[in-house]
């Protein structure tokens, strides 16, 4: 179970970064320069623009990885992490989103949206993740179905994230109305 855990959350960690490839970091700097010289609309486009890319990334990078499972686990000699990689696949829809709303709260100088959602996010995927694996034990389910479903916990914590991502966008956009 530990090895099939493991290989997901490899593909996972090692996909991550390829998912935004250092954009949130540009986005932020864009975003900033944009309201410092006065042209938020400018800023708005970019961000736009960003999350476009964002949900076309997320979902080439979940189906890869959904479809692609078995071939990697195969080349990772651990053929019973298939269901874990899949498992985690759908965490990737949202990541990339996540990360582009972060690099433009940052942008705007608000790092507390960023800050939360990666707490809430980690709260979420790891909680979920015990409580998932322990479920699957606690039911006799094999040591592939219960890393499956720690693995699953990556999805609950982007979804964590995303929700509070989400609020915080809500909010500044009520306030700027």
């Amino acid at each position: 179970g530990e090895a099939s855990f493991n290989s997901a959350n490899s593909v996972y960690l090692m996909l991550l970064p390829l998912a935004t490839a250092g954009i949130p970091s540009t986005l932020s700097k864009m975003v900033s320069e944009r309201y410092a010289l006065n042209r938020p609309h400018e800023a708005q486009q970019i961000y736009r623009a960003a999350l476009y890319f964002a949900a076309v990334i997320g979902v080439i990078m979940s189906v890869t990885l959904y479809i692609g499972a078995p071939y990697y686990a195969d080349y990772t000699k651990v053929p019973e992490s298939t269901l874990a990689i899949r498992a985690i696949a759908p965490a990737l829809l949202l990541f990339p989103t996540i990360a582009m709303m972060r690099g433009y709260f940052q942008g705007r100088n608000n790092m507390m949206a960023g800050a939360l959602s990666q707490i809430v996010e980690q709260i979420a995927r790891v909680s979920t993740a015990i409580v998932l694996a322990y479920i699957l034990l606690s039911k006799g389910y094999d040591n592939t179905w219960m890393a499956a479903g720690a693995s699953f916990g990556s999805v609950f914590g982007s979804l964590g994230a995303f929700g509070i991502m989400l609020y915080y966008a809500l909010q500044l956009k009520r306030k700027e109305g």
